[in-house]
């Protein structure tokens, strides 16, 4: 789109809102206002630095340093996402950037990258992250023969007090049919496990003159990840003229970020836990002067969005799809977010300390924000661990609810049993298997009913397991699985609600003994076949793998391996 056309659609978009609103048809929205003083809170930074080549900056080292850190403070940058970076761009800038984290990947090596770094002249990738640690992950895209690699990068860890995967790639024409956007996004939706998403990216594919299908894949995200939104969708002032005339409130369209017109550079985010998007390009450098880079430095902001639960019982993340905890020997808490057909994306770390003897557990809303909620017995004490939408756990409340504590005894959330609409707790002791009646949430805090523990199930369940598949026989009330340690039968029992359970059904596939699979946890449906399923460990010599094993009608299936040795650390999954 030459510029007179982009300065004449312009002019175009504000005649038609003016007449609009003296006809008093519309309400105008502005174009994008991105100021740093007023932008929304989570803000980030994607950039082409065209670290080598014939774009290459004719700035020294230390002198380019200081201006991509100065924009980067000036912007009070949650994320920054670089592209064609030298190694000794990325180690200047990550000594320059004093309480970021930052992470990068090499895809080649350039003769080039010698201005930066006169011993390593590795290419690739970069993020830096305002926080004080995060996690690495990067894996190559596959590309034609004799083409150059490529890859995607991301970096886990807090933004704006959320855990969140920022992450960057640059794609390349080459990579038929999408640039590559299909198998990046299958990368960036596993590495998530269910959190928030931010990618700034380059992906050669941009929106003029028209909008290029191999953005689709991004726009349309993973499974885990839902759709993403484009930082600058909700520019006006470059909007499309099909846009302006359906009245349309986001476009497929946006800024240029190169010389010739097009958009290559992109903020995506994951559209369910951001809103009010908004980007501008900018050149960092001064009128008259060499730019930084033949990009611009396109900078976005957002608000976070609170995430909503999604109904699904089991499901920490958000996402739909069931998930299951894990308590390390080293006292740490461990999230392993469900991948929808038995497998599990990356653990992601929830709690530090003191859970290496807790009882863990997750199934029913506690709280009332309408998310599954976290309980533990831990010493002698019961405790609820609000959700904050993505798994990620709030101030713990205590329960109460038992006058003579919790001591000596094992308590789940199971999920609503009794049928009342509200979450309850069952008992494991000496005696039996007892039923907690939990209460509507008050301001937030747990409650559980007035009346008098109930006991459903007699003294074998004291060398049971108790597993929690939810709702198996569809009268909406919540089921239990028991595993006896010592045979390996897995047995249903049926709620009655308040009443004593349903006399047990065997389950086949078995046996399942305590000596051969030490752990085992039931976070439901896994699979969307409407059967409950199974994660246990196995033991493998001296170390432990991860199982899955699917529902069948009468019982398992034959189980697959998904994880393997580590598990032997584990002391109790949930």
């Amino acid at each position: 789109m030459t510029r007179l056309r982009r300065t004449a659609l312009r002019w175009g978009v504000r005649l038609t809102a003016v007449l609009a609103l003296l006809a008093g048809t519309v309400t105008v929205a502005a174009a994008d206002t991105v100021d740093p003083a007023t932008a929304p809170p989570v803000r980030t930074i994607t950039y082409n630095v065209c670290g080598a080549h014939v774009c290459q900056s004719d700035l020294d080292p230390a002198t380019w340093t200081a201006r991509l850190r100065d924009q980067t403070l000036a912007w009070d940058t949650d994320a920054l996402m670089l592209q064609e970076l030298c190694f000794g761009q990325w180690a200047a800038l990550r000594d320059a950037l004093p309480g970021y984290s930052g992470v990068w990947t090499s895809t080649t090596t350039d003769p080039d990258c010698a201005k930066w770094s006169p011993t390593d002249t590795r290419f690739g990738l970069g993020v830096f992250v305002k926080a004080p640690a995060v996690e690495r992950y990067a894996a190559n895209l596959t590309v034609p023969a004799n083409t150059e690699a490529r890859a995607v990068l991301c970096a886990r860890g807090p933004v704006d007090g959320r855990t969140t995967l920022a992450c960057t790639t640059h794609l390349a024409q080459y990579i038929k049919p999408d640039n590559g956007s299909a198998q990046a996004i299958a990368k960036i939706d596993t590495w998530a496990a269910g959190v928030p998403v931010i990618l700034g990216t380059d992906l050669n594919a941009g929106t003029e003159p028209v909008y290029d299908p191999a953005l689709d894949p991004i726009r349309r995200g993973g499974p885990g990840t839902g759709p993403f939104a484009e930082a600058d969708e909700n520019d006006r002032e470059f909007f499309t003229e099909e846009c302006v005339t359906s009245g349309a409130t986001s476009c497929r369209s946006g800024e240029a970020t190169v010389a010739s017109g097009r958009k290559f550079d992109h903020v995506f985010l994951t559209a369910g836990d951001f809103h009010t998007v908004r980007a501008d390009a900018l050149e960092p450098e001064s009128p008259g002067t060499k730019p930084l880079s033949d990009h611009k430095l396109l900078r976005a902001a957002a608000h976070p969005e609170t995430r909503a639960g999604s109904g699904t019982g089991g499901d920490l993340t958000g996402d739909g799809r069931p998930d299951f905890l894990a308590a390390k020997d080293d006292g740490n808490l461990r999230l392993y977010s469900g991948t929808g057909g038995g497998g599990v994306g990356v653990q992601r770390q929830i709690g530090t300390g003191g859970w290496a003897t807790a009882v863990i557990s997750h199934r029913g809303d506690w709280t009332g924000d309408g998310r599954e909620d976290v309980v533990a017995r831990i010493g002698d004490d019961l405790w609820v661990y609000p959700n904050t939408g993505s798994g990620e756990l709030g101030t713990r409340i205590a329960m109460g609810g038992r006058p003579t504590g919790w001591t000596n005894i094992t308590p789940f959330a199971a999920g609503d049993v009794d049928g009342d609409g509200l979450p309850d707790v069952l008992v494991r002791s000496v005696t039996g298997l007892w039923l907690h009646r939990g209460g509507p949430a008050v301001d937030g805090r747990p409650t559980f009913a007035a009346k008098a523990a109930l006991q459903i199930g007699d003294s074998e369940w004291a060398g049971y397991d108790v597993l929690l598949p939810g709702d198996v026989t569809g009268d909406a009330k919540a089921d239990v699985w028991g595993r006896d340690r010592a045979t390996g039968e897995l047995k249903l029992y049926a709620s009655r609600g308040g009443l004593h359970l349903a006399d047990p059904v065997d389950l086949t596939g078995g046996p399942w003994t305590a000596a051969d699979r030490r752990l085992s946890v039931s976070a439901g449906d896994v699979t969307g076949d409407g059967l409950p399923d199974l994660w246990t460990t196995r033991t493998s010599g001296t170390a432990e793998n991860l199982e899955f094993l699917p529902g069948t009608p009468t019982g398992l299936g034959s189980p697959t391996t998904i994880g393997t040795g580590g598990w032997q650390w584990m002391k109790a999954l949930g």
